[in-house]
């Protein structure tokens, strides 16, 4: 009744709305306002960490509810992700009142122990001194740093040391995850073990951590919730030199990450077939992609066609274009790659080795399974408005996939090389295989082509049909050079990374007892120049 009656007295923009309670002889049951993407507790567990422009936005919604309820003497006193909900605007809004207390007056200290072991302010356990406001301040700090480093400050796997590291205000911030100078002078200040010395709520909104940009949007885009906030996004709200700050910090934790391969053809075909869900219209948002904690989104480059006047490089005839991957994003522990291709098709690779490709104009799709003896794959044509039920979460998946990609991929003019594409691209092309290496991540697409995307933005891309290898540099520049003659190139660097490209497919090969043919005369036109000492993350 509690809960009840202090609920039901609230109404703010930030605030669950309650609608309606009533009760029979077992039960009391509270009807509230709908809040369809879940709560940040579900968010950080698909994402397993945010950007801090996501936290700015989130912080301001809660500390704006926070302030309305502190006006009006309320002390929620159960903060957590959990209880921070999130509607399908988007919009942030505080639920369960279920420890919420009321002051009867200004200086009133509440005593009873409460709250969630990992959220709960040092003074609360304490018990002798009472506890006010500031434990909510308390719960922020707390929030700031979960959602910023993907785990609470305090957490260990017993309570008893959870306190004990509350009382002794026990933390620290691990230097493999990045973080502002900013975000932690803000965490620092409000986890204070002496309640009177955390800033109040306006001091907080007056931190440099919420005036690092140009400006902190008020709700954030629903594709947030699978995949992080697209680089053109970012450019509306960040200086250049925190993106640039970003991209630095980024580049050194990815050159630090553990050795790891994930194969699309084995290893993960473990993972249970998608086709055995089942998706409603509710479900859509809930259900998104669940990232890796060390899955990287996939980049996308702006190409430019540069002419060389070495005599073993040709300029690109843009007529011809190859088609190739241009950006994508790794969702495969959940469900499987998504992937944009520079004539602007969206494809899924899923888990269970089925795989769509949506034609640039996001009519028509084919949907692609291996059946037979043979396992040959098999290709079958529809339309987003008829297809077969059973492939309505896959439409559906590819969908997000499809919004999320092209947020930041869309040019304001065409290009001549795509709209030329676009016009002879009869036969879809999609990513027949993939795989993702420690240093990088490469794909054999149904054209023949096999492109390796490093994580310093270079990439190899091997046709069999031209018999060429081109090479993106670091500036985003193409150069061709024909397959016999690359590796007796001038370009070290493209000679370093052609090597590595070849050690990359050799080990699949051998990894596989029926070669692809396509994949073997590539390898069979390189020279025979790779080292007999394979790389460690290869030979894992």
């Amino acid at each position: 009744m509690s809960e009840i009656r202090i609920h039901r007295s609230l109404h703010h923009t930030n605030v669950v709305a309650f609608e309606h309670f009533f009760e029979d002889s077992e039960n009391v049951y509270i009807l509230l306002e709908m809040c369809q993407n879940q709560t940040l507790n579900e968010l950080l567990k698909r994402r397993k960490r945010l950007d801090e422009l996501e936290v700015q936005s989130y912080l301001l919604q809660i500390i704006a509810s926070v302030k309305y309820l502190h006006s009006h003497r309320v002390i929620h006193r159960d903060l957590k992700l959990g209880n921070l909900f999130l509607t399908d605007k988007m919009e942030l809004k505080i639920g369960d009142f279920g420890l919420a207390t009321r002051l009867e007056f200004d200086g009133d200290r509440k005593r009873t122990i409460c709250g969630t072991p990992n959220y709960i302010a040092p003074e609360i356990l304490d018990g002798k001194q009472g506890h006010s406001y500031e434990v909510d301040v308390w719960a922020l700090g707390v929030i700031i740093y979960t959602l910023i480093i993907g785990k609470p400050p305090f957490e260990t796997s017993d309570v008893k040391t959870t306190y004990r590291k509350i009382k002794m205000n026990a933390y620290s911030f691990p230097e493999t995850i990045p973080i502002s100078d900013q975000a932690k002078n803000l965490i620092t200040k409000i986890l204070n073990l002496d309640p009177s010395k955390r800033p109040t709520l306006d001091e907080i909104l007056d931190h440099q951590f919420f005036h690092m940009g140009i400006g902190i949007p008020k709700l954030l885009p629903t594709s947030s919730l699978a995949c992080p906030l697209s680089a053109s996004y970012k450019k509306q709200y960040l200086h250049p030199n925190q993106i640039a700050n970003t991209l630095k910090i980024n580049t050194k934790l990815e050159s630090t990450a553990p050795n790891q391969i994930v194969t699309s053809t084995r290893a993960v075909q473990k993972n249970i077939p998608i086709v055995s869900e089942k998706i409603s219209k509710n479900d859509i948002q809930p259900m998104l992609m669940t990232a890796k904690p060390n899955v990287i989104s996939g980049h996308s480059r702006d190409d430019k066609i540069k002419n060389v006047d070495s005599k073993d490089s040709k300029k690109q005839n843009t007529q011809n274009a190859q088609i190739y991957v241009k950006k994508w994003v790794d969702y495969s522990s959940k469900y499987g790659l998504g992937y944009l291709l520079s004539n602007n098709a969206t494809g899924v690779f899923f888990n269970d080795s089925t795989k769509i490709i949506l034609e640039p104009k996001g009519h028509h799709f084919d949907y692609i399974e291996r059946k037979g003896a043979d396992k040959q794959d098999v290709i079958v044509g529809y339309t987003l408005t008829d297809y077969p039920k059973d492939l309505h979460k896959k439409v559906t998946l590819l969908q997000h996939f499809r919004s999320y990609l092209e947020s930041d991929s869309k040019s304001k003019t065409q290009t001549l090389e795509e709209e030329s594409v676009q016009k002879s691209n009869s036969n879809a092309i999609y990513v027949k295989k993939w795989m993702r290496t420690r240093h990088a991540i490469m794909f054999r697409l149904s054209n023949r082509i096999v492109q390796v995307s490093f994580q310093d933005k270079t990439e190899i891309i091997l046709s069999s049909e031209s018999r060429e290898v081109t090479y993106v540099n670091k500036k985003g520049e193409r150069l061709s050079y024909p397959l016999t003659a690359a590796l007796d190139s001038a370009n070290e660097e493209m000679k370093k990374r052609l090597k590595y490209t070849k050690d990359i497919l050799t080990h699949m090969l051998n990894a596989n007892q029926q070669p692809n043919p396509h994949i073997n005369a590539q390898i069979q036109n390189l020279p025979e120049q790779a080292s007999e000492k394979k790389s460690n993350d290869l030979n894992a």
